[in-house]
Order: C-alpha cells, then sequence, then structure tokens
C-alpha cells in the first residue's frame, strides 16, 4: 500500500476518533501491520504528525467524563447556538466522535442534554432551484433515478447530504425533482419516464440493462 493511501486511511480515522486514535486503533480498522506503517512513515507518531494530530496519542482522553463533556459542549453551545455541529465541536476539544457516542449514545443526544435541538440547523446557502437544477443536471447526463452516493461521481456539484436536508429525504427529493422535470416539459417529452413510479434501464440509465428501476 502507497504511503499516499495510508495517510488518507489515517485522516479518515483521524476526523473520526481525534487525538484519542491509537496505533492498536489504527490497525483494528485498517488491518495494516505495524511493520508496514514503519516502513512507510518511519514510526506511528510521524503518521500522527502527518495528518494533524500530536505525536502521542492522550492517555488520559480515556478518564474524560460524561460531565466534563457537558460542560465543554454548554460552553461552546453559548459560543455558536443551534448552528454547533459535531465536526465543530471534535475540532475545538479533541474528543472524538466514538468518545462521545460512548459516553451519550449519540451527537444528538449530547445537543439535547445541553439544551439544544437534536439536529443543527444548516444554514440554506442554496435555493430550491439551484438544487433541483444540480439533480436535474445530473438526470440529464444518466437519464437515470438520482442516487445519493453517487450524486457527486456523476456530476453533482451540491453535497448530496444538503440536497437531502434540505427536502427531509432523498426520496422527497427525487419526488420533487419529478416535478420540476414536468416543470420543464420533459418529464413526458423528450426524457420521458415510462411510467408513474418507475423508470426503465441499468442504474447507469441507457446504457445498458432492461430490467425496470423503482423511481
Amino acid at each position: 500500500m502507497s504511503r499516499k493511501r495510508v495517510r488518507r486511511l489515517a485522516e479518515v480515522l483521524a476526523a473520526e476518533y481525534g487525538e484519542s486514535l491509537t496505533l492498536t486503533a489504527f490497525r483494528r480498522e485498517t488491518g495494516l501491520s505495524q511493520h508496514a506503517i514503519f516502513d512507510l512513515f518511519g514510526s506511528w507518531k510521524n503518521l500522527r504528525r502527518a495528518v494533524g494530530l500530536s505525536p502521542e496519542a492522550p492517555r488520559a482522553r480515556n478518564r474524560v467524563t460524561r460531565e466534563e463533556i457537558l460542560e465543554r459542549m454548554r460552553e461552546l453551545a453559548a459560543e455558536h447556538g443551534e448552528r454547533l455541529t459535531e465536526h465543530t465541536f471534535v475540532q475545538a476539544t479533541g474528543y472524538s466522535a466514538r468518545l462521545i457516542r460512548d459516553r451519550f449514545g449519540s451527537w444528538g443526544d449530547l445537543r439535547v442534554a445541553a439544551g439544544l435541538s437534536p439536529r443543527a440547523k444548516v444554514q440554506q446557502h442554496y435555493t430550491t432551484e439551484e438544487l433541483l437544477e444540480d439533480l436535474y443536471r445530473v438526470y440529464a447526463r444518466t437519464r437515470s433515478r438520482p442516487l445519493y452516493h453517487k450524486h457527486r461521481v456523476r456530476g453533482g456539484r451540491i453535497s448530496p447530504t444538503t440536497i437531502q436536508q434540505r427536502f427531509g429525504s432523498w426520496k422527497s427529493a427525487c419526488e420533487a425533482l419529478k416535478g420540476y422535470l414536468r416543470s420543464r416539459g420533459v418529464y413526458n417529452d423528450w426524457m420521458p419516464l415510462p411510467e408513474e413510479g418507475v423508470f426503465a434501464g441499468s442504474e447507469e440509465g441507457n446504457h445498458g440493462g432492461t430490467e425496470p428501476r423503482r423511481w
């Protein structure tokens, strides 16, 4: 495995674990041997530094209590209000997302314990029209039902998470797209869907397969 690939794996796990990421946890999550890590980076400390962590995981982190986490949460909630996200909290405190789950069950439960609503209120940077245009951009290329996990790969410019949050669910976003297609006169015209609720063709649209796919 290349140095670049190992570093990318470490970045992903560092985002989840924060400073509490240990060599044991990294090996468990990735299946990589200590020998491979040391060959590529010289030491575990060097790999931690490469992804923006301190050289060693603080051992005291395991002794962090619910009360300590909640106190920091209230401090940051006073600063950020309902806009406080898990990412912001983890970055500011060094506590990992896993530690939060261990102590509170979920990020939403911690928010509630601090007097916030379960989910952060995401500031809407895009209009509904812009979100629908982004879904349409991908649909026009693939002629198939938009898929959450492939939206960006297929040319979407807006995060599928942003789209899903605006419409309440990905299914609702797809239903809104159907209304958008009708308004443009293409739902049953040059880009037809065979019938209400069904889209024919493979997952890649008209590029293979004949099994109907649920819209």
